[in-house]
């Protein structure tokens, strides 16, 4: 008998997201790729050649993370680094592309329709040799991003925190480009959001976080689709 894949309530069998900022990202990568584009350009004023690899209709809108994540960057060879870097379990990541070019690099890109979707129940890691890798990590970020040390950067902004800290493992690690995108929707009927309700709400947490601006990482705004 045909087993049918069992996909979760918010998508239908092809993985296509019904509302919010996932159903967004996967129509601006794969309907709107140009305008997106423009977008992160002009957010890093510069050009930057994108190649998207996640979240493609063609891999029925597949999210990736781990080593797979590097896997479909076309930086497998580096998963040995990122198991010593991060425990298993780590992003998954909303959207992923190369960066062509003479020196080829990443895009990194987390995608929310409001505020509190960035906000998480804090870091969940039990095991105290995956507390110890994330600690480390989460050290060594703060220092390169000037960042006091005291700063909490396991609560409720963890997820924040932990895409900067692989945004310096691409950096400081590997020594590969990567750039770190927040694409931030506006009015989504799903969760309707206002320019005036992202800044805000982007000030505090980056005053939480201990810095008003990080390189390589910038805030994207664009109308979500109806």
């Amino acid at each position: 008998m045909l087993q049918l894949k069992s996909v979760p309530d918010r998508c239908d069998a092809d993985g296509r997201a019904y509302a919010g900022s996932q159903r967004q990202i996967q129509y601006y990568v794969n309907e709107q790729p140009a305008q997106l584009k423009q977008a992160i350009a002009g957010a890093f004023h510069r050009p930057l050649p994108l190649s998207w690899v996640s979240p493609l209709r063609t891999e029925h809108y597949e999210e990736y993370r781990d080593t797979r994540f590097l896997q479909a960057l076309g930086l497998g060879q580096y998963a040995a680094e990122l198991t010593s870097f991060w425990p298993s379990g780590g992003p998954r990541w909303d959207a992923l592309a190369r960066v062509e070019g003479s020196r080829p690099g990443v895009l990194l890109l987390e995608a929310k329709s409001y505020v509190d979707e960035m906000r998480g129940g804090g870091c969940k890691a039990k095991d105290p040799a995956s507390l110890a890798k994330i600690d480390a990590a989460l050290v060594c970020t703060k220092t390169w991003l000037h960042v006091p040390q005291e700063t909490n950067w396991k609560g409720d902004w963890y997820q924040m925190a932990n895409r900067c800290a692989h945004l310096h493992f691409f950096r400081e690690v590997l020594g590969v480009e990567a750039w770190l995108v927040n694409l931030c929707f506006l009015n989504d009927p799903h969760s309707p959001t206002s320019q005036a309700e992202w800044d805000s709400g982007l000030a505090a947490i980056k005053r939480e976080l201990g810095a008003a601006k990080w390189p390589f990482c910038a805030e994207v705004f664009l109308p979500a689709s109806n």
